[in-house]
């Protein structure tokens, strides 16, 4: 499990100017039908993986087409946090907050290398908040920390990820990684984009891929 990166001071509001490809990624997809795309299915970072960001991980990718690819890092929790920390009602005091400390708590997850301070949030399509963009009908992806006030007050959506980070890549980078052996790719999976039991996650998408070896 990496550990938690440090909260102090809201740093998700200094994100407010997301990275350029972000924005360009997710205002609309411009992809033709003819043109492949992955968006909506899941990298699997292979066994002889070297790059310690992408170890043993699975990526959900938000979008993908000709201008570069970004998805969210699925298996990968560093620990809950104080819903009012996370929604800068206070402040942080330490990396890890106290075990004892009463309130709801959000699970935060390593969403990727990049932003690793800003929020990148995954959630199922059964409840549409403004901001969220849908990616198919099952996922949607959304910036706004907010959600998790609704989450909390049982009127967010039935399945969440919350993290802070993206992966992304630049034009023609990912189908690189993937032709030189780098990621498998599989389908979409439920569990492993919102189920719970982390501890396994990769080892058995690597078994949904090993039919194709």
């Amino acid at each position: 499990m990496r550990s938690l990166i440090k909260l102090r001071g809201g740093p998700w509001r200094r994100a407010a100017g997301a990275a350029a490809a972000v924005a360009l990624l997710l205002m609309a997809n411009t992809a033709s039908p003819a043109e492949s795309t992955l968006t909506g299915r899941l990298l699997v970072a292979v066994p002889e993986m070297q790059d310690s960001n992408f170890a043993q991980t699975i990526v959900y990718l938000v979008e993908h087409d000709r201008r570069g690819a970004l998805g969210v890092v699925v298996n990968e929790p560093m620990g809950e946090v104080p819903l009012d920390l996370l929604l800068g009602e206070r402040k942080a005091q330490d990396d890890r907050p106290e075990p004892d400390e009463a309130g709801p708590r959000v699970l935060v997850h390593y969403g990727g290398p990049v932003e690793r301070r800003a929020p990148f949030i995954l959630h199922s399509t059964d409840v549409m908040p403004a901001g969220s963009v849908e990616v198919d009908k099952r996922v949607a992806f959304s910036r706004d920390h907010k959600l998790l006030r609704a989450v909390a007050g049982g009127m967010g959506p039935r399945h969440l990820v919350f993290a802070l980070g993206y992966a992304g890549w630049a034009p023609g980078q990912l189908e690189s990684e993937i032709k030189g052996g780098g990621w498998y790719v599989i389908d979409w999976d439920e569990s492993l984009v919102f189920g719970t039991d982390h501890a396994d996650k990769w080892q058995r998408a690597i078994a949904l891929h090993a039919p194709e070896l």
